[in-house]
């Protein structure tokens, strides 16, 4: 797959960012180190309405983005050491489909790259998360998915419905939900999401 920047989100990013501090809990971020990645997905089906694979892409804060240039300048090698530390944690992502768990397989197409904005720099991580077994979307179905680092230190949300993005057939028979998780405690997912479809 080829990564390309996304410039319009980019722009968005330093105002999104600012909202986040808003949004969340004063106390929460007062008590620990925490860090902001803002989300972003997209959904594809093939010609047999079958969805492969998520592509996501996370954009994290400046002073995490700082930290891990620190760790290593070399963008290819951090991303893949990156990478190669959230396999074990499953991407921090956890998929249902119809009530039932979902099986992710290894990332091997990622690209990390850095961008400025207003004087400011993030790390913009794009990489497409295989599915061991394909799931047919044709019919009545429901999909759910969350982000959650288990250490608590990433808050991971999508700043914008808009941020779930459908492709194909996808477009026109899914509604993707958003809900803020009122019941989320250390390392439990900001944000619950679904998307039902028929098609």
């Amino acid at each position: 797959m080829n990564f390309q920047k996304n410039n319009t989100r980019n722009k968005k990013w330093i105002t999104s960012l600012g909202l986040l501090f808003i949004i969340m809990s004063q106390s929460v971020l007062a008590e620990h180190f925490h860090y902001f990645i803002d989300i972003e997905t997209t959904y594809t089906v093939n010609q047999q309405n079958q969805l492969n694979a998520l592509n996501i892409s996370w954009v994290y804060d400046e002073k995490m983005s700082v930290l891990m240039k620190k760790q290593n300048p070399n963008l290819l090698v951090l991303g893949q050491t990156t990478l190669n530390d959230l396999r074990k944690h499953n991407y921090f992502t956890h998929i249902q489909f119809n009530g039932k768990p979902v099986k992710t397989g290894q990332v091997k197409q990622f690209n990390l790259q850095e961008f400025t904005e207003n004087g400011q720099t993030a790390l913009q991580l794009d990489f497409t998360l295989p599915l061991l077994q394909p799931l047919n979307m044709k019919g009545n179905n429901k999909l759910t998915w969350n982000f959650s680092d288990p250490s608590g230190l990433a808050i991971m949300v999508y700043f914008t419905p808009k941020n779930i993005r459908l492709g194909g057939v996808l477009q026109s028979h899914c509604k993707p939900l958003m809900k803020e998780n009122k019941n989320s405690e250390h390392g439990a997912p900001a944000q619950l999401l679904s998307l039902q479809c028929s098609i």
